[in-house]
């Protein structure tokens, strides 16, 4: 993917006097052991002048804009396989390739985040030159449409982290940790499904259910207790009753296809991946519900 920058990233020293510029690069993905990738071709545009300087090192810090704030996501490194220093400064178009490697909950996180928005990325860097030179801090911001980078998610295949944020109660309520549990459990069942264990997937879906369902206290029915915090239109408590029950009845009829029933010689579901995919998006939907009318 192609990116252009809204503020090109300035390469200068401190009298003000510009070596360079980047206003593009291209960028894309690719799986580690513990997460992802991101590697960033840089194009670098010099300027030419009477006396030449080159470059030995290139200082870029990464930041992605979430919810109105910019957060630092590492340092960038150049990688064992890339070697493009020193550069001198001449007038003509280099390439300065950079990696970061971030886990895959940030990496869930980045792309939750940008499947409602565009995608938005801060560098923060400081050149270093062979001459001595003392250099400025300089930013560089770019932004990707939305719709080019859920584009660029689904031809890279990462389209399936598309799950909902889960805003847990505070840690001081009663719900807090069979909520906080619950979300662990599916983010669990992302894990496994991202290995191909579909049947696993979906039991730990309906793990979390079971754990969200285990806050209820005792002579309590379980679902009209977890909506009692609805107000309002009465109306609006019974629609969230008639959902939420639903789910619970297919949770038992669904679990006993799942996970077959040795007495009656039913073997168990061998799911595919669009069935796995279902019970993670409807769990975690209806859990994310839950949680947020309980978070108040």
């Amino acid at each position: 993917m192609k990116i252009t920058f809204n503020t090109p990233i300035s390469l200068r020293d401190h009298g003000g006097n510009g070596y360079a510029n980047v206003d593009e690069c291209s960028l894309y993905f690719e799986p580690t052991f513990s997460g992802y990738r991101l590697n960033f071709d840089f194009t670098l545009e010099t300027f030419k002048r009477e006396n030449t300087v080159t470059l030995v090192a290139w200082e870029v810090d990464f930041y992605c804009f979430i919810k109105n704030q910019h957060y630092l996501m590492g340092r960038m490194n150049n990688g064992l396989q890339y070697n493009d220093f020193p550069i001198v400064l001449d007038g003509r178009g280099h390439s300065v390739k950079k990696i970061i490697d971030i886990s895959t909950s940030d990496m869930v996180r980045l792309i939750d985040m940008s499947h409602r928005s565009e995608a938005s990325f801060k560098f923060e860097a400081i050149p270093k030159f062979r001459e001595q030179i003392s250099a400025n801090k300089e930013k560089g911001t770019c932004t990707i449409p939305h719709s080019e980078w859920l584009n660029f998610l689904n031809g890279m295949g990462l389209d399936r982290f598309e799950l909902i944020s889960i805003k847990i109660p505070i840690s001081s309520s009663h719900l807090h940790k069979p909520f906080s549990d619950a979300v662990g459990k599916i983010r669990e069942a992302e894990r496994q499904y991202t290995k191909g264990d579909w049947n696993g997937s979906a039991s730990s879906c309906r793990a979390a259910w079971r754990t969200i369902l285990s806050a209820t206290p005792g002579g309590s029915k379980a679902i009209e207790h977890l909506i009692s915090p609805l107000s309002g239109d009465p109306k609006r408590k019974k629609f969230a009753e008639v959902l939420i029950k639903g789910l619970h009845d297919i949770e038992n009829v669904a679990g006993g296809h799942l996970e077959g029933d040795q007495k009656a010689g039913t073997p168990p579901s061998q799911l595919e991946p669009e069935d796995a995919l279902l019970c993670i998006h409807w769990y975690a939907s209806v859990i994310g519900y839950l949680s947020s009318i309980n978070s108040n």
